[in-house]
Parts: C-alpha cells; structure tokens; sequence
C-alpha cells in the first residue's frame, strides 16, 4: 500500500469523527432508555459492545471491501482491527466515570513504539459516563496520541511511575480540545523524555 494511499484513509477515519461520536451516542442512549444499566464494571463492557457494533457497521459501509477482525477474548488489544488495501488500523474503546478523572491503561513505555505505533495507526473512542445518575456524558474520538496526557515535569507523555503505562489527558483537556502531541515526531520526542526520567527514577 503506497504511503498516499495510507494517508487517504487515515483522513477519511479522521472525518467520521462526527458520524462516529453521533452515532455511538445515539446507540448508548438507546440502549439506557430501554434497560437499566448494572454495575459500573459490566456497564463498561455494555458501553463497549455497543460502540463496536456501531462503529463496525460505520467502518463497513466507508470502507467496501474491507476486513474486520474483532477478538474472541477478553482483554486482547485492540476491540477493533481494520484492514484495507493492505494495511492495519487499529480502533480502542475506554470508558470512565465522570466522577474521576480519566486514568484507564493505553500502552507501555517500553513497547509502545516497537508493539503499536510501527505497526499501524490507532484511534481512541473514550466514553464519559455518570456513575450515580447512570447517564451518558460524553464521547470523545481521535488518535491514540492525541488522547495521551502530557507529564510537565519532563515534557513528556503522561505515565503511571511504577510501570510506565501511558494514561490520558484530563477530562477538561478533552472539553477544550486540548491535544499535546499535534505530529507522531513530537510524541516520539514526548515518549522519549519520559523513558528518559522514568529510567533516571528506577536506577
């Protein structure tokens, strides 16, 4: 697949942000008007099923004659896998209570770059989701790195010290469209200042 080519459809995934964040809202609600949600735990797992069932279907109809690869398993990156004319595009769907700031698990330090960002491009759908009134807040989309949170004390992507998981931005960062890394050089350089400290912090 010529990089052109590559480039064309990550801008097409780019545009459907609106369809994708309207439609996955609109198939969440649905599903709250008719049911009463259960604990926060299977909710999210309710969230999820519904969003990949939503934005499978969005994926389909752009994009004929593509390949959709779901997992079989729990706990197996990422939710949804697409694959057209010969490359690899990877969507992830989180979801956090509003009463807490976002802090779910996105990737590794040391096997971001080698695992994830050499292999394909990555979209993140992140849903808000009130705990105590059971209701939908928010849904966010964009790629991986533009959901990644930003460490001030090195310049670098946000990460939990003990074992260097990426974590995300604030919730105000995703209400003031806030992103931290607007190329995949400045997040390169951003990863790199943190394994840079968390390596000066371990030794």
């Amino acid at each position: 697949m010529c990089n052109r080519t590559r480039e064309r459809h990550i801008q097409k995934i780019n545009d459907l942000e609106p369809i994708l964040v309207s439609e996955v809202t609109r198939a969440i609600n649905y599903k709250l008007r008719e049911c009463k949600l259960d604990d926060y735990m299977i909710v999210w797992k309710q969230f999820q099923n519904i969003a990949v069932q939503t934005i499978t279907t969005i994926l389909e109809n752009n994009f004929v004659g593509c390949k959709i690869i779901l997992p079989k398993t729990k706990s197996v990156y990422p939710d949804i896998k697409l694959e057209v004319d010969g490359s690899i595009f990877a969507f992830d769907i989180k979801s956090n209570e509003s009463q807490k700031e976002p802090w779910f698990d996105m990737a590794r330090l040391d096997t971001l770059i080698a695992g994830r960002l050499n292999k394909h491009e990555e979209w993140e759908l992140v849903i808000k989701y009130d705990s105590k009134t059971k209701k939908l807040i928010q849904i966010y989309f964009g790629l991986f790195r533009e959901i990644v949170g930003r460490r001030n004390d090195c310049n670098g992507v946000k990460y939990r010290p003990y074992d260097g998981k990426l974590r995300p931005k604030s919730w105000s960062d995703f209400e003031n469209r806030i992103i931290y890394w607007n190329s995949k050089e400045e997040f390169l350089h951003g990863i790199e200042n943190s394994q840079k400290q968390r390596w000066k912090k371990l030794i």
